[in-house]
């Protein structure tokens, strides 16, 4: 980290041969690094569902596809894409166009995505500040974080991948309208920002994130009182504001609308700010200790360490008003910091999505602020030195600060080799991981490993019991008054950790019928013969569905098999009789 004199933006303070050497370094050691990837296979979390042999994707770049691509989960939705999210399921699209289901090649599409907002962040922190040294540094570290190998290596966070190559490229236009004020400059910042939330609706703190940048490097902040200034720059981020804040509630009511915001789960507040203020707290040590890092941190709930918890939101408030304070002096440590906390705030589960305590993919964009506030910062101690003391230690710690990061981010992508892999590794950081034990009881079930596989199953089961089993007693009383909306969410929770419980299946396989979900109670049914292949039971409810559906033929096929196995049926029976032409009145 070499001292290097500070410049008004927008100069340029190196050579152009220079800048495409940082260029082709960056490029170079983050392809050694996640080229990897490209020996790897599809995850079975979620890749299964978005990605491997999603059928919306067969469509390709047709009309079809485009059409889909733009309208799902706007209009209407869909459980083959998470949010409202064009732009990333454009990618998807090509991805399937050129590749087809070859997952290598969505790995490489995902690796140039990353690589590609590593440049655009050197670019777009260069021209804000005319620091080049140091905005290659910030990139490096970015390109190389370990905390950003999932979501370069989940293929279904290729949403984070989309949103954030956008959202630099943001900053990078909003230094050039900061630079000449108009209209479609302006309309060039709308632009990208409208790209950054159509790959994934997170891109809510990038108005603000754009003030912080009004008060440095910009420095169009008023430094007296300039109350009417201040209103001018708050007022210019209105459209933004609006675009962002739109999108964001779109993005809570189709997760509410497909059952990820269960208000029977979701704990009282004060829980959920104990979890935040001590997920800030470990996000802040994964950036300088990026160890055991896992694809699911699971939420401690009830279970939380209270007096962590206040430790962790004192020492966040302590640190947030010493920053404030630092606004006229270091104010890259103010607009660091709060860059960190703002683009963190809507991912720390204020608003409960799911069961995850923190997610390394939300690191991806709010790490940048901490890298600007340190590496800024280091450098002000620098200057202390002489000139060419100050250039060997810098260098020195540079050199140390890339190399860890690209040895611990060459060792996290080898935990990403096969799913397997995957929820081994999590299970090595943390034995009681639910998730991971599930995860990998379902992996080791699919390769023939049952007896293991049911170990992990069982264990789940037992991490998991106390919600399981009120997540049962609220499905069973939702389905006796008719509630099958809301039954039939909480029964499938139950079944993500007992996948093999036939009984289970075919119950829920009832509640998807009687809710006139014909397909999907079918699909219900097969699951259950896959765990109990001799059982009668899901047969005759097959056949009652395609009965249903107007498939006598089949229902009746299906019914005189059961007959063969169970004479003596009394369901399969009258199922049959109805099949039966009325006899005709003399």
């Amino acid at each position: 980290m070499p001292t290097e004199p500070e410049s008004s933006p927008p100069a340029a303070r190196s050579s152009r041969w220079k800048t495409i050497g940082v260029c082709l370094a960056l490029a170079v050691a983050t392809l050694l690094i996640f080229g990897q990837s490209v020996h790897y296979g599809f995850i079975s979390f979620d890749d299964d569902r978005y990605v491997d042999h999603n059928p919306a994707l067969e469509a390709g770049l047709s009309f079809k596809g485009l059409a889909w691509a733009f309208t799902t989960n706007l209009t209407k939705l869909s459980e083959t894409a998470e949010y409202w999210e064009p732009l990333t399921l454009l990618t998807r699209l090509a991805d399937y166009q050129v590749y087809r289901f070859q997952p290598w090649g969505h790995h490489l599409t995902s690796v140039l995505l990353h690589l590609a907002t590593g440049l655009a962040l050197f670019g777009a922190l260069r021209r804000l500040t005319g620091a080049s040294r140091r905005s290659a540094l910030v990139a490096a570290l970015f390109l190389l974080h370990p905390m950003h190998v999932e979501p370069v290596l989940w293929l279904s966070a290729r949403k984070d991948l989309v949103n954030g190559l956008f959202y630099v490229l943001t900053l990078w236009t909003y230094a050039g309208y900061a630079e000449r004020p108009h209209w479609r400059r302006y309309l060039a910042v709308f632009s990208m920002a409208l790209a950054a939330n159509m790959g994934k609706p997170m891109a809510v703190s990038l108005p603000f994130v754009l003030l912080l940048l009004d008060l440095w490097p910009l420095q169009r902040w008023p430094r007296g009182d300039g109350v009417r200034q201040a209103a001018r720059l708050v007022a210019e981020k209105l459209p933004l504001f609006i675009l962002t804040f739109g999108v964001a509630a779109l993005a809570v009511v189709v997760q509410k609308d497909i059952g990820a915001l269960d208000v029977e789960d979701v704990l009282p507040l004060p829980w959920r700010l104990g979890n935040a203020a001590l997920a800030v707290a470990r996000y802040v040590a994964k950036a300088f200790a990026p160890v055991n890092l896992v694809f699911f941190y699971p939420h401690p709930g009830r279970q939380l360490n209270v007096g962590l918890a206040v430790t962790a939101a004192l020492a966040a408030l302590l640190f947030s008003l010493f920053a404030l304070g630092q606004w006229r002096r270091r104010p890259w440590l103010t607009v660091g910091w709060f860059w960190f906390l703002i683009v963190l705030g809507p991912v720390l589960g204020l608003i409960q999505i799911g069961d995850q305590a923190m997610a390394d993919r939300y690191s991806y964009i709010a790490f940048i602020g901490l890298f600007i506030a340190v590496v800024w910062q280091v450098e002000e101690w620098l200057r202390r030195f002489s000139p060419p003391t100050g250039a060997r230690v810098g260098w020195a710690l540079s050199t140390m600060a890339v190399t860890i990061c690209a040895i611990l981010c060459f060792r996290q992508v080898r935990t990403w080799q096969s799913s397997e892999t995957v929820f081994a590794h999590a299970l090595e950081v943390n034995p009681n991981n639910y998730l991971a034990q599930y995860n990998l009881g379902a992996v080791l079930w699919e390769s023939g490993r049952r007896d293991e596989a049911m170990r992990h199953f069982n264990e789940a089961v037992r991490l998991r019991q106390p919600i399981l089993r009120k997540l049962m007693a609220d499905a069973e009383a939702a389905a006796q008054r008719g509630a099958y909306g809301e039954a039939i969410p909480r029964l499938t929770r139950v079944l993500l950790v007992m996948p093999w419980n036939a009984e289970l299946h075919e119950q829920l396989g009832n509640w998807l019928a009687l809710d006139r979900q014909l397909g999907k109670a079918l699909a219900q049914f097969d699951v259950a013969l896959k765990f109990r292949p001799d059982w009668i039971q899901p047969r005759v409810s097959i056949a009652a569905v395609l009965l249903a559906d107007g498939q006598k033929q089949k229902a009746e096929n299906i019914l005189r098999d059961v007959l063969t196995r169970d004479p003596g049926n009394a369901d399969a029976r009258k199922l049959l009789d109805r099949l039966k032409p009325p006899t005709p009145v003399p």
